[in-house]
């Protein structure tokens, strides 16, 4: 099967998950050819995130340090999307899931793709409707996409709410430490 086959299977399939429709999972290649190409997700994601960090930029005063802030942005996502699978490998040993491991990596990943496209469409409505509350739409849209989030844990790895609720809490403060940790390297440089 071809790279942009595979990839628009994939996506089919994070749609259908979605949806509610669990038998979307048999639209992935779970295989280790698989699980790399999922990565590949990284790359769809990537100038939505780009133009998100550059939209930060329309405020901030002259004497800014742009391109510091891009380029630890950009180093940042680099580092989230190999920080979580590294920490889920051994969660998913802990979990007596190892097994299942490169399933929910490869759903997770290409999942993203669908989360940043609600992402981006909240920060739309925001800006469309400002007097409904510009964050307002944000905070929905990332409640949702943790919400499906947990769906996809629970689907894939096969546990609780309780420890998919805890999977997708773990992933989203270990992306907030990341931001968090890259803002600071960005406005205070060590070197």
């Amino acid at each position: 099967m071809s790279i942009a086959k595979e990839t628009l299977r994939a996506l089919y399939g994070t749609w259908r998950i979605a949806h509610g429709d669990a038998r979307g999972v048999g639209y992935f290649n779970f295989t280790l050819d698989g699980f790399w190409r999922s990565f590949l997700a990284a790359v769809l994601v990537f100038p939505a995130f780009a133009l998100l960090r550059w939209h930060d930029l329309d405020t901030v005063p002259a004497d800014f340090p742009t391109l510091r802030y891009l380029l630890v942005e950009t180093i940042s996502f680099v580092i989230k999307w190999v920080a979580f699978p590294l920490v889920m490998y051994h969660v998913t040993d802990m979990l007596e899931r190892k097994i299942r491991y490169i399933p929910f990596i490869i759903v997770y990943n290409w999942a993203s793709v669908l989360q940043m496209a609600v992402y981006l469409l909240a920060l739309l409505l925001g800006a469309a409707f400002p007097g409904l509350g510009a964050g307002g739409f944000a905070l929905l849209a990332v409640i949702a996409m943790m919400v499906y989030g947990g769906y996809i844990t629970m689907l894939t790895l096969a546990v609780p709410v309780s420890t998919a609720v805890a999977i997708v809490l773990l992933d989203f403060l270990l992306s907030l430490t990341i931001t968090v940790m890259s803002v600071r390297l960005a406005m205070h440089p060590i070197f």
